[in-house]
């Protein structure tokens, strides 16, 4: 996604919140504009309304002559029964990629996120703030807690997609503009599927090396890729799992026998393509990716970290729901859980 297509996605978001809440207005009866119900409500319906769980994946991809870069964005969100943000976790991987002449392709030997590489990803030392991307990116997190998903799509940012409000820079001064878009999109995917208060929102990610090959030759293009499995979860007091969206994406850059390197114009990932990534005929179950996925977190849900480690693919019970392989997923899911 080039920085035309996320600005128009970022403006069609905001434009989509804006009408909801002006249509609520509308409506008379005191709406707040939240994303909680249709037409009007009264206060106690409000209160009651279920919370929901989202997951929002913002992946770009560019390249440059012989070199191009995949970068991952995902957020997950809790929101509260007014349709406000109760809870945020970030994270993002950055993938580059290059080639030579010969179209052999040099590929990353880490694949560990920005937050998983912790004090290893070197912002603290250049940053005015002195902090890391994890303390930046939860200073984000924390400003936006308290928003409905419009306020959220409409903060606003400079040309290098940072923020301009003083506050949240006084935390954080690395570009937002995808976190943003990625809480945005986490808002607008969220489903009530057993949160409640006083849960917490985590997030977990597993990437791996998905290329097809390491030279490219006049016969066969190099497919560098990606494949991040992603799970948004949320947790109790005890560490039980109360909710969970389980995602993954496949992000890949194009190496040609010249070495010269081709970035997709969308990445979609498996969630998103829903039906049209046509695994249904293919499945002992006859289920698409998306309803195995649903299977894997029906499966985890109420189970501690300790319980989810020991959980085998090879289960009965677990079979009869989801027969993809589960391996990154459950390391997606360890990942959240910490």
């Amino acid at each position: 996604m080039n920085k035309n297509h996320r600005a128009l996605w970022s403006c069609a978001l905001a434009a989509v919140f804006l009408l909801a809440a002006c249509g609520k207005t509308n409506a008379g009866s005191g709406s707040s504009g939240s994303m909680s119900g249709s037409g009007s409500m009264s206060s106690s319906q409000t209160q009651t309304a279920a919370w929901k769980t989202g997951l929002g994946v913002v992946t770009e991809a560019t390249d440059q002559d012989r070199a191009g870069k995949i970068e991952l964005v995902a957020a997950a969100v809790l929101l509260d029964g007014e349709g406000k943000l109760e809870s945020v976790r970030l994270d993002e991987l950055e993938v580059s990629v290059s080639a030579d002449g010969t179209g052999h392709v040099t590929l990353p030997t880490d694949w560990r996120t920005k937050r998983q590489k912790g004090d290893n990803y070197p912002l603290a030392a250049v940053s005015s703030l002195k902090k890391g991307w994890d303390e930046q990116a939860d200073a984000f997190a924390d400003y936006l807690t308290g928003m409905t998903p419009e306020q959220v799509s409409m903060l606003k940012v400079d040309e290098e997609g940072k923020a301009t409000d003083a506050d949240l820079l006084s935390g954080c001064t690395i570009a937002v503009d995808r976190y943003r878009d990625a809480v945005t999109r986490a808002c607008a995917n969220a489903k009530a599927l057993g949160a409640a208060k006083g849960d917490r929102a985590a997030l977990g990610m597993e990437a791996v090396n998905g290329s097809s090959d390491v030279t490219a030759t006049d016969d066969k293009d190099v497919n560098a890729q990606a494949d991040v499995s992603i799970v948004a979860l949320t947790t109790d007091a005890d560490g039980r799992v109360t909710s969970a969206v389980a995602d993954m994406a496949e992000p890949a850059l194009t190496v040609a026998a010249d070495g010269s390197v081709a970035a997709p114009d969308l990445v979609k990932t498996k969630l998103e393509l829903g039906d049209d990534y046509g695994l249904r005929g293919a499945s002992a179950l006859g289920k698409e990716w998306y309803e195995h996925s649903e299977g894997f977190c029906d499966a985890i849900k109420g189970k501690t970290r300790a319980e989810i480690a020991g959980l085998s693919g090879d289960a009965a019970d677990l079979k009869a729901l989801c027969t993809i392989d589960i391996t990154d997923l459950q390391k997606a899911t360890l990942d959240a859980l910490g």
